[in-house]
């Protein structure tokens, strides 16, 4: 039997990999999750909630009581707990894998140092709690953008770039090698822009990317109510994105995150990594075409200029968002030699294109503009 002590419970990956490891394994896995608690609920609490809400989006809602009985939770932060203190607590014993995603996905500047000491930091201390509680094995969710500024194929390999966009894959990057180097054995997963899931597009925690639908609906809406004119209208911008536009944007389906990582935790450990990204990335092309599909808007200028020749809300648009624009204009290839020896072609047989990307954006809009009557008249208007 599995023990595994788990960190991240409340993200995206850490959710989705307990259900789905739990529907495999059943009774063979047990998991301890450091979890803090929030000023309404106990860490147990969100737990809970959180496990719930993944097993409805599974469509396993009556699993839910039988993965729970699996759980335990000890309340506390990656950033804070003391590893030998939390390695005498009596529920981590037995414990023999670690499996550590939590992390600050801030892309922007980090001028405190938070997302560095989250990151590298609080991996640190994992890695010392996987050796005092003589953990077998540690897995490592990591980032795709370990790569950096790489240019070219990036190899699933220990990182070789020195060049980073943020502190984010920097922190990334060293707490990485800090497992690679930790004398455990090892696997590491290395997610890309994790949106939807393939078949409807829907996720349970947009980030990211998803930050661009909601600054063009408000920017378009904010518009048409000062011009008196209908948002549900096909409308101009005249938005230029200040960023060179990438013929490889790596977009990956929650659903494949979640299949690849489960299958991969349960191989043999042997100090190998992963490139959870698939192998179809889409255009900026295809990523504007589908934005202006669904939210009727006329087509935008993406390229690189003078920021000072930008209008108003082209600049507003690069102070909000322009900490992604990175991820829209590299030009990395990530290989996936690993990922296809271990999952085989099959798992990679899916892809991204311009049908699949609007509907995983008007997934968002259902979800998150539900009360704004513009944002669904015009979504049932362009399913048309």
């Amino acid at each position: 039997m599995k023990k595994i002590f788990l960190t991240g419970i409340t993200g995206l990956v850490g959710r989705a990999f307990v259900t789905a490891l739990s529907q495999d394994c059943g009774d063979d896995v047990k998991f301890v999750c450091l979890t803090r608690k929030s000023p309404v609920k106990s860490a147990y609490d969100r737990v809970k909630d959180m496990i719930k809400d993944q097993c409805e989006f599974d469509g396993i809602p009556e699993k839910f009581e039988a993965i729970m009985k699996n759980v335990e939770v000890v309340e506390g932060d990656i950033t804070s707990m003391d590893p030998d203190a939390l390695a005498k607590d009596p529920v981590l014993a037995g414990v023999n894998s670690i499996f550590h995603c939590a992390a600050d996905v801030n892309l922007g500047k980090d001028l405190t140092g938070k997302t560095f000491n989250i990151n590298y930091n609080g991996t640190e201390r994992m890695v010392k709690l996987a050796k005092l509680v003589g953990a077998k094995e540690f897995h490592y969710v990591s980032t795709a953008y370990v790569a950096g500024k790489t240019v070219g194929r990036s190899m699933e390999a220990r990182p070789t770039c020195n060049e980073f966009n943020n502190s984010y894959e920097e922190s990334k990057c060293k707490a990485e090698c800090m497992v690679r180097d930790c004398g455990i054995p090892y696997t590491i997963y290395r997610p890309a822009i994790i949106t939807g899931r393939l078949s409807d597009g829907m996720v349970l925690k947009p980030l990211a990317f998803y930050r661009v639908l909601e600054f063009m609906a408000k920017l378009k809406s904010h518009h048409c109510a000062k011009e008196g004119i209908s948002p549900v209208e096909e409308y101009d911008l005249k938005l230029h994105f200040n960023t060179i536009a990438s013929k490889r944007v790596y977009f990956v389906p929650i659903d494949y995150v979640q299949l690849a990582i489960t299958k991969l935790f349960q191989k043999e450990v042997c100090n190998q990594t992963y490139h959870v990204t698939g192998d179809s990335p889409v255009t900026v092309d295809m990523i504007e075409r589908a934005i202006c599909n669904v939210l009727r808007l006329k087509y935008m200028e993406i390229s690189k200029t003078d920021s000072a020749d930008l209008n108003k809300d082209s600049k507003m648009l690069e102070r909000f968002i322009g900490d992604l624009f990175p991820y829209f204009s590299n030009d990395v290839i990530f290989d996936q030699t690993n990922v296809r020896k271990d999952l085989g072609d099959e798992a990679l047989a899916w892809d991204y294109d311009v049908e699949k990307l609007e509907i995983m954006m008007r997934a968002f809009f259902i979800k998150n503009f539900k009360q704004v009557d513009w944002v669904s008249e015009i979504l049932k208007y362009t399913e048309k």
